[in-house]
């Protein structure tokens, strides 16, 4: 008999075609029988093992799949294999097979075929006792519906002479002869074929709650009492109920869904702290069937129980929310008296057990919070009231130089500990306040020199510098030959004789004082001007008289020493006259600019600012200086002691600094407000007598003032007169042929900076903001944008008549490149900066030149600008050194006319449509900002641009965006691509920048590879 796989219309046809048919005398018939699941296996070589082949056959190797059952045939050369997918038959079959190097012939094996007459030729003791063999059950759900349904137990009933046992993962047949084994096998397969799995999706809790023993004890007891012979498996959020039938499976599914009651239970945040407590674990505990859980957003309890028993879980747990909830009372108390309690009372709270106390001291409320049952709650919080009235409080008032920060330090917490272990007591520092200042003062974003106030020129208007030697006796002489001829003039009658007799009473030849009622013009305390007519003299007897008088005549040697000496006297009262003359002219011209300073101070804006941010710090500073201190002791204990102890103490630690400098002076406004911060941020308090500054407070304090003190005075420009014939003079031209020297004040500030190798300095003149460029050796007026040559001279009594060729430039001075010598510091300066920002490219540059650009229109318009942007940024650094890159042709273009935006585009435009400039000259190096000339050479401006106050670019944009804030709409100064570290800027303002310095360079060759 051949087997076939055909179709339904195939089979038709052959049975058509056998009909009638005969073989050997016998009639041919054709049946129908189901596709198999097994495959007989013979081996041609070695013994065949069962778990070999099942673990063959159940790999990708072979072609089949899971495996039902192993029957190893006697003689083991023969097996025969189920499997569970009948599909894994068809693959087996198509393939060729290879087992321990021996070759396997794999045929469909159908049981009516039976017996093969090479596999039933045994011995009698091998018919006697067949070998064990192996069913798999599959998953656990059918073992275990295997082992708890009566099926197991009828097999058994059925073949009483064969061992049948569940081992593992599936059931054991032994005993007996092939035969029996095999239909005991081919019972227990069609039981496992026949049984039927129903999944029921449920939630997490629910499938946790499927786990516990006990409700599976339950659930079995249900299902044995429905004689449901079905069991179940959670599996991931599905269960899984197996049966024996179909039928069977959904009612058991239906009674598992119905048994389950899960249901929820509202929460609020009283119930929390029961929940959290151990008889809300030992309720959990002794629930029975009952799984219960907080949901995660804490609002509700997440329960889950039979449905028999829902109405007394229920039931359970409402109540002990009910009764295990605590109550909760707060009672609120001063943080001094929290922490009196706590040291002090510490054995008392510790005994109150029946309660949580719970200190709480944050800034919203200190106090304890009680938590509890209702009834003990109460009586916690009326034994806290009780302790709290046997605690007294006093508040002090502690004033001293920067006190309230010493006592908020740990310095000062550490002595008032000292002080609460000594009286057993406690500070309270809640009302005292101390921070230092939040924003930093404008003296300490800089470390440029800070100029002191003076005047430029001298007050008063006489000869500019002291002249020559003998021309103040010159005129001292002169003014004694028109003297004497003034007084021979004023004589009546016979001048010359009146002249000599008047001159002799002058002279003091013993003559008799004026009669009464006369005045004295020389001994008057008043003197009037000698150029008015002078009262004759009347002589009393017995003095000797002139000529005129009738008296004899004195000699002429000394009418002529009393002429001198009257021409001298005359001459001192004239020089009088004049010095308070000469007072009055400077007390009306500081007059004058004590008005023009009020009239700058009264505009408002940064001044106005600045006025108010220093009234605050000095409401700081009072603040700083008291602190209300509240000390908390036991109702009976008398604080005058402890009081007297706390001032001994502070006293002890305060400690007093010294600076003196002659500059503290004369002290800019600057350096004033600066002095309020410092109090400030050091708590310290600061005195000027003259030329010394005190400082007053605790500990280090004023050390650390001083320190920064110094470091302010070190940076300020000496304001010491300069002493008689030491130092350079320093002048300046209104008009070419007129020099002006400056006082010895401002002199003696630009001497300083130009010893200190400044390029320029900012300094005020009367108040008014200047610049004085030292390289361009000219003084510019920020205020009226104009400039004047100034120069430096040697004292050697004679003034240049005109400024010098190399001091200041003039506006209409030709633009032009100068040569900077390699040798000279500018040009050092200037390249060393260049290189520090090549960074990688430090080694492939090489300068050939650096020109400095000499344009000053150019340089004026960027003055005023820059005085425009200091003001609008309230004189905040608003400058920066940065490079730009471009070409030859392009370069000619800028030295002769400026940065122009409106060639913006050319290599970007990425921030903005305006003028870029690098912070690092490693982007202006590269190629495409620098392309090489003909000749190699590339071309980077060193340029000075006025950044001021910046945001990030973006490409659209023509003018930087307006600012957002109060008061009127102000746009940003400039744009830059990143505002926390910028790498570029882009100004819109072609005023804005100005070319310093050209440097032509060339990239270095790499030498060529050996």
């Amino acid at each position: 008999m051949w087997y076939f796989a055909l179709a339904p219309t195939e089979f038709l046809q052959l049975e058509e075609r056998a009909r009638g048919q005969e073989l050997d005398g016998a009639a041919v018939t054709v049946e129908q029988v189901p596709q198999t699941d097994s495959v007989t296996v013979r081996s041609r070589g070695t013994a065949l093992s069962q778990e070999l082949l099942e673990l063959y056959f159940e790999s990708r190797r072979s072609g089949g799949g899971c495996v039902q059952a192993v029957r190893v045939l006697p003689g083991g050369r023969a097996a025969i294999v189920s499997f569970q997918d009948r599909d894994a038959v068809e693959r087996v079959l198509h393939k060729s097979h290879q087992l321990q190097e021996g070759e396997l012939d794999v045929s469909p094996y159908y049981d009516f075929l039976e017996p093969l007459a090479e596999d039933t030729e045994t011995t009698p003791g091998e018919a006697a006792a067949a070998g064990e063999t192996r069913v798999s059950v599959g998953d656990a759900a059918r073992l275990q519906l295997l082992a708890a349904s009566p099926a197991l137990q009828e097999l058994r009933d059925a073949f009483p002479d064969l061992g049948l046992r569940l081992e593992g993962d599936g059931a054991w047949v032994s005993g007996g002869t092939a035969a029996q084994q095999q239909e005991l096998q081919d019972r227990l397969l069609q039981t496992l074929q026949g049984m039927a799995q129903e999944h029921v999706p449920l939630p997490p809790e629910t499938l946790r709650f499927l786990q516990r023993d006990d409700v599976q004890e339950q659930l079995r007891q249900r299902l044995e009492s429905r004689r449901l012979a079905a069991c179940y498996a959670p599996a991931e959020g599905t269960v899984v109920v197996t049966a024996l039938s179909s039928a069977v499976a959904q009612d058991a599914a239906q009674l598992l869904s119905k048994a389950l009651s899960p249901f929820c239970l509202p929460v609020s945040e009283r119930h929390l702290a029961a929940l959290s407590s151990p008889c809300w674990d030992r309720l959990r505990a002794v629930l029975p069937c009952c799984d219960v859980q907080l949901a995660p957003d804490g609002g509700h309890l997440q329960v889950v129980t039979l449905r028999s028993l829902e109405q007394g879980t229920r039931e359970r747990l409402l109540a002990f929310l009910e009764d295990a909830t605590p109550d909760e009372a707060l009672v609120p108390m001063e943080p001094g008296a929290l922490r009196f309690l706590q040291l002090h009372y510490q054995d008392l709270l510790g005994s109150i057990a029946e309660v949580t106390l719970l200190p709480l001291d944050d800034t919203d409320v200190t106090g304890f919070r009680v938590s509890g049952e209702a009834s003990a709650c109460c009586a916690a919080v009326e034994f806290l009231q009780s302790l709290l009235g046997t605690v007294s409080s006093q508040t002090v008032t502690l004033r001293y130089p920067g006190v309230a920060r010493f006592l908020l330090d740990e310095p000062g917490q550490s002595l008032l500990q000292e002080l609460e272990s000594c009286f057993q007591c406690v500070f309270g520092l809640e009302h005292v306040r101390w921070s230092p200042p939040n924003s930093s003062h404008e003296l300490e974003l800089s470390e440029e020199l800070v100029p002191l106030s003076c005047h430029p020129d001298p007050l008063i208007s006489a000869e500019p510098l002291e002249p020559p030697d003998g021309a103040t006796r010159d005129h001292q002489g002169s003014s004694i030959e028109e003297i004497k001829g003034l007084l021979a003039a004023l004589q009546p009658g016979d001048g010359a004789a009146h002249a000599e007799g008047e001159t002799q009473y002058l002279a003091g030849g013993n003559p008799e004082p004026p009669a009464e009622g006369e005045e004295d013009l020389y001994t008057a305390p008043e003197p009037v001007a000698a150029t008015e007519p002078e009262p004759e003299l009347e002589l009393e007897e017995g003095e000797p008289r002139g000529p005129a008088d009738g008296g004899e005549k004195l000699p002429g040697a000394e009418l002529g020493s009393s002429a001198d000496e009257e021409a001298q006297l005359l001459l001192a009262i004239q020089q009088s006259m004049d010095s308070q003359h000469e007072e009055e002219e400077q007390l009306q011209r500081a007059t004058e600019l004590s008005l023009r300073s009020y009239c700058r101070e009264s505009e408002p804006g940064a001044v106005g600012l600045a006025a108010a941010l220093e009234a605050s710090l000095e409401e700081a500073l009072e603040v700083a200086d008291a602190a209300r201190v509240t000390v908390y002791t036991a109702y009976e204990q008398d604080v005058s002691a402890l009081l007297s102890q706390l001032e001994q103490a502070l006293e002890a630690q305060l400690r007093e600094e010294v600076v003196s400098s002659e500059q503290l002076r004369a002290l800019p406004a600057p350096c004033r407000g600066y002095l309020v911060q410092l109090q400030c941020r050091h708590a310290v308090r600061l005195s000027l007598a003259g030329a010394t500054a005190t400082l007053h407070g605790f500990a280090e304090y004023p050390v650390a003032a001083s320190r920064d003190l110094a470091r302010l005075l070190h940076r300020l420009l000496p304001a010491e007169r300069p002493q008689d014939g030491a130092g350079a003079r320093w002048l300046h031209w209104d008009t070419p042929d007129t020099p002006v020297p400056y006082t010895a004040e401002a002199s003696a500030l630009l001497e300083e900076a130009w010893r200190r190798r400044q390029r320029q300095l900012d300094v005020l003149f009367d108040g008014r903001p200047f610049t004085v460029d030292f390289e361009r050796m000219e003084e510019y007026d920020i205020g009226s944008a104009r400039a004047r040559p100034i120069a430096r001279d040697l004292p050697s009594g004679k003034l240049p008549s005109s400024p010098p060729a190399a001091g200041g430039v003039p506006l209409d001075e030709e633009v032009r490149l100068v040569h900077l010598a390699e040798g000279s510091e500018e040009f050092r300066d200037t390249v060393r900066s260049f290189y520090d920002t090549l960074d990688n490219f430090h080694n492939k540059i090489r300068v050939i030149k650096v020109e400095k650009l000499i344009h000053p229109l150019l340089y004026q318009q960027y003055q005023l600008k820059k005085a425009c942007m200091e003001k609008a940024c309230h004189h905040r650094p608003v400058e920066r050194l940065l490079y730009h890159g471009t070409t030859e042709e392009s370069s000619r273009e800028i030295c002769q006319h400026g940065f122009n935006r409106s060639f913006c585009g050319k290599n970007a435009t990425r921030f903005g449509q305006g003028v870029y400039f690098a912070v690092k000259a490693v982007l202006s190096v590269q190629e495409m900002y620098s392309p090489p000339s003909a000749d190699g050479n590339k071309y980077i401006f060193v340029v000075k641009a006025l950044t001021g106050e910046f945001t990030v670019g973006t490409p659209d944009m023509r003018v930087p965006p307006l600012r957002e804030g109060p008061g009127m709409p102000r746009r940003y100064d400039s744009v830059v691509d990143n505002r926390s570290q910028p790498a570029l800027f882009v100004i819109f303002n072609d005023t804005q920048a100005y070319p310093q310095y050209l440097i032509t360079c060339q990239r270095c060759q790499a030498p060529a590879p050996v």
